[in-house]
């Protein structure tokens, strides 16, 4: 097995144990689905699908910078308009 095969099959495991994770802290908590819900989900699926596209694919280094920089925006965007 190759070293990023290896990487691949860690992330892909890690994107499920999350998602388990959280939708069994959602159940134990009985929440439902918010907008911060909403962020969380997308980022245990989105942070394990920019490390298999780094790690399987010939992707340059800039290209994964804009989908990480996407990320940290939108993470840390309010979601609501203020009046300024």
């Amino acid at each position: 097995m190759t070293p990023s095969t290896l990487a691949v099959l860690i992330a892909g495991l890690a994107m499920l144990a999350a998602l388990v994770g959280y939708f069994s802290r959602l159940r134990a908590k009985n929440q439902g689905f918010g907008p911060n819900s909403i962020k969380a989900l997308g980022t245990i699926l989105f942070i394990p699908t920019i490390l298999i596209l780094a790690v399987a694919t010939p992707f340059h280094s800039e290209a994964l910078a804009a989908l990480l920089g996407t990320l940290a925006g939108y993470l840390l965007s309010r979601g609501t308009d203020r009046d300024d």
